[in-house]
C-alpha cells in the first residue's frame, strides 16, 4: 500500500516544461559540446546519402559524409540506425537533437527512476548522439527524484566551552583596502572566547612577520 508520501511524488509531473527549458538552455549554452551529436544538416544528409546510393557528392565535404554514411550507418524502416561496432554489438538509433530531451525522459521513466548509472547505461546501448552528461544534466532536474532523494544529515552542533581567559581565541582580518588609513590597509580582530575581550590590530598587509 503507497504511503502518503509515495503518493504525492507518484501524482507530481516528473519533467515539467520548466525542465525542458532549462535543458534547451543547456546544449545551447556556449560551453556545450557533444562529438557525437549529428546536426541535423547531416542527419538530414545522411538520410539523403543512404536513400538514393548513386547520388553524386555536391563537393569534397559531401564525399566524405557519403562515405560516413555507407560505411557507420543503416535505415531501418525510413530511421536512421549507427551499425554496430566493437563495442557496442547492436543497432543504435540516431537521435535528432529535437528528440533527445524525451528520449532521455522516458528511458529514465521506464526504468522506475533509475539513477545516473543504469540510465546512462541502458541509453549508451539503445541510442547513437547522446553524451552521459546530457543523461546526468536531465536527471538531476527530475521532480520525483528530488522528492525521493534523501535529505544530507549534517553533523550536530557542538557547544565550545572555555574555562579560562585565552583559552580560545577568534581572529579575523578585515579587508580595508577600499578605505585604507595611510600605508594602514588591513585590520587584525581578536577576540577572547571567554571574556569576549576584543583587540584590534592596523596591519599594513596580511604577511605575518609585522610586528604591532
Amino acid at each position: 500500500m503507497a504511503t502518503p508520501v509515495t503518493a504525492v511524488i507518484a501524482s507530481i509531473n516528473p519533467f515539467p516544461n520548466d525542465v525542458r527549458i532549462a535543458f534547451q538552455s543547456y546544449v545551447q549554452g556556449p560551453g556545450y559540446i557533444n562529438r557525437e551529436r549529428v546536426p541535423y544538416e547531416k542527419w538530414n544528409r545522411i538520410h539523403v546519402h543512404l536513400d538514393t546510393p548513386d547520388l553524386k557528392p555536391d563537393n569534397a565535404t559531401d564525399s566524405r559524409l557519403k562515405y560516413r554514411a555507407h560505411t557507420e550507418f543503416q535505415l531501418v524502416n525510413n530511421k536512421l540506425f549507427r551499425r554496430p561496432d566493437s563495442m557496442f554489438l547492436n543497432l543504435r538509433y540516431t537521435v535528432p537533437e529535437s528528440e533527445v530531451f524525451d528520449t532521455i525522459a522516458n528511458e529514465h521513466l521506464q526504468l522506475l527512476h533509475a539513477g545516473q548509472i543504469k540510465t546512462w547505461a541502458a541509453v549508451q546501448q539503445k541510442y547513437y548522439g547522446i553524451s552521459r552528461q546530457e543523461v546526468t544534466f536531465v536527471l538531476k532536474l527530475c521532480k520525483n527524484c528530488a522528492l525521493d532523494r534523501p535529505a544530507a544529515t549534517k553533523a550536530p552542533l557542538v557547544l565550545i566551552i572555555s574555562r579560562r581567559a585565552w583559552e580560545r581565541v577568534q581572529i579575523d582580518l578585515i579587508d580595508m583596502r577600499h578605505e585604507p588609513s595611510g600605508q594602514f590597509k588591513w585590520i587584525l580582530h581578536i577576540k577572547d572566547h571567554f571574556s569576549k575581550y576584543t583587540q584590534f590590530y592596523p596591519l599594513k598587509s596580511k604577511q605575518c612577520c609585522q610586528q604591532f
